[in-house]
């Protein structure tokens, strides 16, 4: 019999794993498959870093081995001091000898400006110059008034006033005993014709110090005397400073020279011509007062405490003080034995260390021995010190490897 479509029957299906639906957020989660990494790759990454890892270490260790050569090392220490005060004390300082000497710097140097000519006039003017005279006895020599030096083609010239010449030499100035150009001379030797055939004649000679110049007979350019003033000014303080500059810088080193102790003088020359002008000639003098630093700081200080024998002390800053003459001012520093001084001003006495000592003491020396070794520099008040490389714990064993350093004191 036929079946109707309402007989078929579909058979019911069974439900597995697969068809339970998943949620969407969830199928998101899943990872994707790690894919396969070739064995060889792995080997290859692996061997790469392990090259740079071992060129890092070679690296550090030629950076530290380096570091070590250059070993280097710095002690700063703080040197032993007491503040000084001086209050118009006075010190008497001696040329040669003693425990506290001076030496005198003398120079000279002529300048010259040209001037407007103001007209013309008759002149008849001696030519003049320096001389250092020379005693090379053991006693002083006075010398007249007008005493005559001359010259090996004989001509003469003769100081002005009298003259004491103490062994050694003294420096003067002579004039020609006649006007004119012919008297106008470069460097020479002088004899004296009023000591021949006494014992003096070899004791007692000259020798130029400046040519002599300014001989004239004739008409030159006049300038006026507000004009000739006004240059001479120009030139006064044009030479004050050269000179003071040449001082210095003549100055030996560990010398101080206090511009209070110095003395400057000024001397008109005779005006020559110069075309239809005329020049202004001026020569200046200048002496100064200096002592060697050390001498100075030690006497000051011992006038003020004890020192142990071989004790060096400096004063700082020395030249804050301020250094007088006592009395009136010398006006031939040159000829003097001695000078008085009045001091005043606060300064700090400072103790000089053994550096080069304390160096050769130090080389190849561990760092705890620092206390030990200082124990032997009682001008030493602190210090501290600096080894590099860092993890180095003892100064090098070569000396031009270690620095010492003063510190200032507060």
């Amino acid at each position: 019999m036929p079946r109707n479509i309402e007989d078929v029957i579909v058979p019911e299906r069974r439900r597995t794993i697969r068809d339970i639906p998943i949620p969407e957020g969830r199928r998101k989660q899943e990872k994707a498959p790690t894919p396969m990494v070739p064995k060889e790759h792995k080997r290859s990454q692996n061997s790469g870093k392990r090259k740079w890892i071992a060129i890092l270490i070679a690296a550090l260790i030629l950076v530290f081995a380096a570091l070590s050569f250059f070993n280097r090392a710095t002690l700063a220490y703080v040197p032993k001091s007491t503040p000084l005060s001086f209050n118009g004390d006075v010190y008497t300082a001696r040329k040669s000898g003693g425990e506290f000497s001076y030496s005198v710097v003398k120079l000279s140097k002529e300048k010259e400006k040209e001037v407007k000519a103001s007209g013309t006039e008759e002149v008849s003017r001696k030519a003049s110059g320096r001389i250092l005279v020379y005693n090379t006895g053991s006693k002083s020599q006075k010398l007249r008034a007008t005493t005559r030096f001359e010259t090996p083609d004989g001509k003469v010239y003769q100081v002005e006033d009298a003259i004491t010449v103490p062994p050694g030499s003294i420096e003067v100035v002579v004039y020609a005993e006649k006007p004119g150009q012919e008297f106008n001379l470069g460097l020479s030797d002088f004899t004296l014709p009023g000591l021949k055939g006494t014992s003096l004649s070899s004791l007692i000679y000259a020798r130029s110090k400046t040519p002599m110049t300014g001989g004239f007979v004739g008409r030159e350019g006049v300038v006026s005397s507000e004009d000739k003033i006004k240059a001479e000014a120009e030139l006064h303080s044009a030479l004050r400073d050269e000179l003071i500059s040449e001082a210095k810088a003549q100055m030996p080193d560990g010398f101080v020279m206090f511009p209070s102790l110095t003395r400057v003088t000024f001397e008109s020359l005779p005006t020559a011509a110069s075309g239809s002008n005329a020049l202004v000639k001026v020569r200046g003098d200048f002496a100064g007062v200096m002592f060697k630093e050390s001498e100075l700081s030690n006497h000051l200080v011992e006038s003020k405490i004890d020192l142990k024998e071989g004790e060096v002390v400096d004063i700082v800053p020395l030249e804050s003080l301020e250094i007088l003459f006592a009395g009136a001012v010398p006006t031939d520093l040159v000829s003097l034995s001695e000078i008085n001084l009045s001091i005043k001003g606060d300064v700090d006495a400072i103790w000089r260390t053994d550096e080069v000592a304390l160096k050769a003491d130090l080389t190849g020396r561990h760092k705890r021995d620092i206390s030990s070794i200082l124990n032997n520099y009682p001008t030493v008040i602190s210090a501290t010190t600096t080894i590099k490389p860092f993890w180095r714990s003892t100064f090098p064993s070569d000396e031009s490897d270690i620095t010492i350093k003063k510190l200032p004191v507060k």
